[in-house]
This record gives structure tokens, C-alpha cells and sequence, in this order.
């Protein structure tokens, strides 16, 4: 298969537009979720955080899947004219840094409902989807594939929290569990047959060999890593969410110092939970899961319980 480059060349011969466009990639990656999710769940809505958390690490699941399911380079792994500006070890269609921007950045403008939200986050989807072409690490109908995942994911997100929404959030906290970590075996199930359909495919060796040789970084993009932190995270935060309603739930409100406070604490032990075991952690295996599902744990459980036992916020 034949893959044109041609818009990519194109539009990094414009190399003024790197910073920005680096910039603009950031606001998609997971490393700034991982900044953004705690910051509305411990200090704006609990709720609401929640469901950002939910939607975040069910399109990342998907994307990790569809990403196996087609198995499409990138850019510079198949041409040595394209500049690689970051290093991605998975395949590239669909997007992800698309998918999870029109997912997650329309379901908070679908909640905040105002013709504002809604100009800024479709203004940041587009901005983000085109960083990641110039970028160099996706051709345009990896962005385009993202975009319409994303859009049917947030769709049928909001049908479900509109129909079936309260009826879950009624269950028991057992049941809920149960549901949780159903939903995070169902990702990694569907994950899993769909790398054993692919056992007699075989990457060809110049996408390994020109990902190296622009960025002296091997690719694994048969790995399971992704999935089985996004499983992990499912379900880790749905099953401290379920725990704290049934235990009075949590108020992000509070002065400006408890907030700080809050997030910085919160922010400190997370950090050390992702990324203090990396070095000792293989990269796909159950510790992976449990690591990511003690991270979600932690922001939706225990963490806003110990900010109650330091006197830092309050039951709603």
C-alpha cells in the first residue's frame, strides 16, 4: 500500500509553526490528562470528573484496539523526507491524540452547555487533530478516522448517561464493581483476540528501521501496554466512585488553599504511583493493569477520603 506524504512535507516546510504545534499536541496527550482529570474531580466537580475520567479511558481502550485492528504506520515510518517530532511506538490509525480530543473535550462542552464551550473545544479539536499531522506522526485520515470514532464514542456516551445513567449509579457499589471490571476484561478481551487474529502478520522492516533512524527509538506496536492501563483505570476509578457515593460522597468546593492543597498532595502521590514503578514494571502484564488501577483508585477514592480526614473538603 502506497502512502502519501506529500500534505506532511508540505506543511513541515513551515517551521515556524513547531512550537506551536508541539503545543497544541500536549493538550491531547495522556500526560496532560493526567494533569487536567485530578484538577476537576479533587477541585471543581466530582461528578463531572468522573465522567470525564469515564469517557478518557474507554476511548483509550478503543483506540488501542482499532489502532491494532488496522495496523497502519505512521509518517515517518514509512518515508526518511518526513521529521518525526516525538518518538510513538503504537500503529497510527486511528489517532489517538484525535479520538480522545473530540471524546473528551466535547463531552465537557456538552456539560457545560454554552455556545462558548462549544467554539472552544471544536477550535481545540481541530487544533489538536492538525498538530499531529504536521508533527509528523499521522496522515490526515488517521486524524479524520479519530475524529469519527471519538464522535461516536461521546454519542453514544451521552445516550447512555441519559438513559441508563441513573439507573447504574442506583446498583449497589458491589454491583457497580462488578459492571467496572466486566466493562475493563471486555477491553482487554476484545484486545486481545484481535493481536491473535494478527499472529501471521508480519511489520515490514523499514517502518521499524526508519522509526530508528529518525528517532533512535525502537517501536513495539503490537504491545498490550495501552489497553491494560486504560482497563486498569476503568477500573480503578469506577470502583472508588462507587465506594465514596455509598459513603457520602465528595464536595471538590472549598476555599482556594484547600484546593491547592488538594491538588498538590493528590497530584504527588499519583505521580509516584505512575510513574515511581516504571523502571521495575514490565510493559504489559497484570502489574501494569493493577498499577493503572490503583492510580484510578487513588483519584477517585482514596485521595478525596483523605483530603475528608485532613479536614480539606467535605461530604456532600
Amino acid at each position: 500500500m502506497d502512502y502519501d506524504v506529500s500534505l506532511v512535507l508540505f506543511l513541515q516546510s513551515y517551521p515556524a509553526l513547531a512550537f506551536l504545534m508541539k503545543f497544541l499536541s500536549h493538550l491531547g496527550a495522556r500526560e496532560f490528562f493526567l494533569l487536567l482529570l485530578p484538577a476537576i474531580y479533587w477541585c471543581g466537580n466530582a461528578a463531572l470528573g468522573f465522567r470525564l475520567g469515564l469517557i478518557l479511558t474507554v476511548s483509550y481502550g478503543i483506540n488501542a484496539i482499532c489502532k491494532l485492528l488496522w495496523h497502519s504506520p505512521r509518517p515517518y515510518w514509512v518515508s526518511q523526507d518526513v521529521f518525526a517530532w516525538s518518538g510513538e511506538g503504537s500503529f497510527g490509525l486511528p489517532s489517538g491524540h484525535a479520538q480522545i480530543a473530540l471524546s473528551f473535550w466535547g463531552l465537557l462542552a456538552a456539560r457545560l452547555a454554552s455556545l462558548r464551550a462549544w467554539a472552544a473545544a471544536i477550535l481545540l479539536i481541530l487544533a489538536i487533530g492538525f498538530s499531529r499531522i504536521y508533527l509528523g506522526v499521522h496522515f490526515p485520515q488517521d486524524v479524520i478516522a479519530g475524529w469519527m470514532i471519538g464522535a461516536g464514542i461521546l454519542a453514544a456516551f451521552l445516550y447512555g448517561d441519559r438513559h441508563f445513567g441513573k439507573r447504574l449509579f442506583n446498583l449497589s457499589p458491589g454491583t457497580q464493581i462488578l459492571i467496572s471490571f466486566a466493562a475493563s476484561l471486555a477491553l482487554l478481551a476484545v484486545f486481545y483476540l484481535t493481536q491473535s487474529a494478527l499472529r501471521g502478520w508480519q511489520m515490514p522492516e523499514a517502518w521499524a528501521a526508519n522509526a530508528f533512524a529518525e528517532t533512535a527509538q525502537t517501536i513495539d506496536p503490537m504491545s498490550a501496554k495501552d489497553v491494560l492501563q486504560a482497563a486498569g483505570m476503568l477500573f480503578g476509578m469506577s470502583s472508588g466512585y462507587a465506594i465514596l457515593q455509598k459513603q457520602g460522597g465528595f464536595s471538590a468546593a472549598g476555599s482556594a488553599r484547600c484546593k491547592v492543597l488538594r491538588y498538590i498532595l493528590g497530584l504527588i502521590v499519583l505521580f509516584i504511583i505512575w510513574y515511581g514503578p516504571g523502571a521495575v514494571l514490565p510493559a504489559a502484564g497484570t502489574l501494569t493493569y493493577l498499577k493503572a488501577a490503583f492510580a484510578g483508585l487513588w483519584v477517585a477514592y482514596i485521595a478525596p477520603l483523605c483530603f475528608l480526614r485532613m479536614h480539606l473538603a467535605e461530604n456532600i
